[in-house]
């Protein structure tokens, strides 16, 4: 399913490339992955299986994140996820958006999260999908995904790591790849790499500040400060984010919100609105039009 014309707005500065279709109820989706990454490249086709399917119902807005697929990088090497989320609620109110329908995966649930803790004005209803990033316990990301065969920048490195990902190698098609090697590509994206690899942007900044915060989120979840409708959606066959962490994640939630809802889908790795996009759109529409 081809994406819609993409098209752009600032955001406090920043070049911001969004895509939007349908009408009703606004669901934001929220991708994973971070900036700077030589052997992968999160954009916003990540949901090119959910986003035509759900504009039949609502109006759908998918947001490439500060340093991520076309958006510009962050401004004064500000490469944090502390940026991520601050970019993501600007561009809620630079859209002009009543409360939204929040859907993050992986890195970008971690976003979405911490955005309805601090900002409830901006967020309806938040669904998590597969957030190892936001769920208790340690990743295995580095274990699973660890040296890949293949040099980086190249199909089938892009394809190794995706697959790897995934229940079913066999979703991982040529056009993600192609998505993702466009990414790969740019100039803005390849500076980022060299930030945050080269530079060692991501282990002097990055990742110790997303542990500081981390802590800080999941205590404030602890603390019951979400405050709204929530459902976690989690693969089955996940190692790279297991089950037993999205079950906690959920018991976190679930101890201070009626309305959290958990599902599992089985036969699916991390990627669970790709291998299955029917089922999650069908638990995504059904859990909108409930809030």
């Amino acid at each position: 399913m081809p994406m819609p014309e993409g098209r752009w707005i600032d955001v406090e500065g920043l070049r911001t490339r969004y895509y939007e279709a349908g009408s009703g109820e606004p669901i934001v989706m929220v991708y994973g992955g971070n900036f700077g990454t030589s052997d992968s490249a999160s954009s916003a086709y990540t949901w090119n299986l959910n986003m035509r399917p759900l504009s039949e119902r609502f109006r759908v807005i998918v947001p490439d994140k500060v340093g991520q697929g076309y958006t510009d990088n962050p401004q004064n090497d500000d490469y944090t996820m502390r940026a991520v989320v601050r970019h993501l609620a600007a561009f809620l109110r630079a859209m002009e958006l009543p409360p939204v329908h929040l859907v993050g995966h992986s890195r970008g649930g971690y976003a979405c999260a911490r955005l309805t803790l601090e900002q409830h004005d901006l967020v309806r209803s938040v669904t998590l999908v597969n957030s190892g990033t936001l769920s208790p316990g340690v990743g295995t990301n580095e274990v699973v995904l660890s040296r890949p065969p293949y040099p980086k920048y190249t199909p089938e490195c892009v394809r190794w790591v995706y697959q790897s990902y995934s229940f079913d190698p066999r979703v991982v098609t040529d056009e993600w790849v192609k998505a993702v090697l466009e990414i790969l590509a740019l100039p803005k994206y390849q500076e980022s790499v060299r930030k945050v690899e080269q530079e060692k942007l991501g282990v002097k900044l990055f990742l110790p500040e997303l542990a500081r915060e981390k802590r800080e989120t999941l205590q404030w979840l602890n603390d019951g400060r979400l405050q709204r409708p929530s459902q976690v959606v989690w693969g089955f066959d996940d190692r790279t984010a297991t089950l037993e962490r999205g079950i906690e994640l959920f018991r976190m939630i679930a101890q201070h919100e009626r309305r959290a809802q958990f599902h599992v889908i089985n036969q699916s790795g991390h990627f669970p609105f790709r291998e299955h996009p029917a089922r999650f759109n069908a638990l995504l529409a059904r859990f909108v039009a409930q809030c």
